[in-house]
């Protein structure tokens, strides 16, 4: 335990309190500009897994029509139909080269440094001399930073070694609401405009997509207010780079679509209809002009239409009057 407690301190924590407090220091005694700017080198630093994660998912989706074929031929639910249908995606898998836990690599990785950043900040910036002691010992010796301590922790009139429940407004709820909102964004993108092979896929996709932001924003509230900075920029980068890596593809949001490459727009306007949420969204500014136009001369046909119509009914009309006067005559 010993041993496990040594290297977590060597190969997480020691680096982490540096980098802060270097980071700080060079950055005008500002320690959030130092979360920050820690923030876009982790994520840097993660990019190629970001990179085998949104290729891994493109793959996932191209594999949708054939795992449907095999759920569809494994209907009955019994253990020996569970057990091939396992078996026959797995090797599905094999062949197309995709693991299916490799989609969720940055997020495993991330995990220990969200830990090891929460006991960072508070050791990096803390309250009573034996802390002070501490981080004294903390420090690399070549470190300049330690002629800095004691590190101020203010940050847009926030403590960020506070949690953010304590924080003044509106900062207590907006950075929850941020957190979440930018991490729905991000499992946004991350699961593209793919439909989902199933209904049950469906329901399990719709869960992750919601479940995991309004997790993450309600645990804010018992953060430090630097963690949960230290999640919202991570949340930001994590957007720009899934949106560059991922080939600039349109972001579908409440039925319709925003940025993307012309050609991606392209494409999911094309695809069947139905088969995408967003294909029957992708309305540009100038596309509603278009409709509007168009719209405009569809009701000129319609009420071109209605009149001629009205004017048979009346032609004939007519016709049966004339003919009635005639018999009575």
């Amino acid at each position: 335990m010993e041993f496990a407690g040594s290297i977590w301190n060597e190969l997480l924590m020691r680096p982490m309190i540096n980098s802060l407090a270097l980071l700080s220091d060079v950055l005008f005694s500002n320690f959030g500009l130092s979360i920050i700017v820690f923030t876009v080198l982790i994520r840097v630093v993660l990019i190629p897994l970001t990179v085998r994660q949104t290729r891994s998912m493109k793959k996932m989706q191209e594999l949708q029509p054939r795992l449907k074929v095999l759920q569809d031929r494994y209907k009955n639910k019994g253990p020996a139909e569970k057990r091939a249908l396992s078996s026959e995606t797995m090797k599905l898998y094999r062949e197309a080269g995709v693991n299916p836990i490799g989609c969720l690599g940055p997020l495993i990785i991330q995990m220990p440094i969200w830990f090891g950043l929460y006991r960072a900040i508070l050791r990096t910036m803390p309250p009573t001399p034996e802390g002070m002691a501490n981080l004294s010992a903390a420090f690399y010796s070549w470190n300049p930073a330690i002629s800095s301590v004691p590190i101020n922790s203010k940050f847009l009139g926030v403590d960020l070694v506070d949690f953010v429940q304590g924080a003044p407004l509106p900062w207590n709820f907006a950075l929850p609401i941020l957190v979440g909102a930018t991490m729905w964004l991000q499992q946004k993108m991350t699961s593209g405009n793919q439909t989902p092979s199933s209904a049950q896929q469906a329901q399990t996709n719709q869960i992750m997509l919601w479940m995991l932001p309004i997790m993450f924003g309600f645990f804010t509230f018992q953060f430090p207010a630097g963690l949960a900075l230290y999640i919202l920029f991570s949340n930001f980068v994590g957007i720009l780079i899934q949106y560059f890596v991922g080939g600039k593809q349109p972001v579908v949001l409440f039925g319709r679509a925003y940025l993307g490459s012309a050609e991606a727009r392209a494409k999911l306007l094309a695809e069947p209809s139905g088969s995408s949420a967003g294909a029957a969204a992708l309305v540009s500014d100038d596309d509603s002009e278009d409709d509007d136009e168009s719209g405009e001369k569809d009701d000129d046909e319609q009420s071109t239409d209605v009149h001629r119509q009205d004017s048979r009914r009346g032609d004939r009309r007519r016709a049966r009057n004339a003919r009635r006067r005639s018999r009575r005559r």
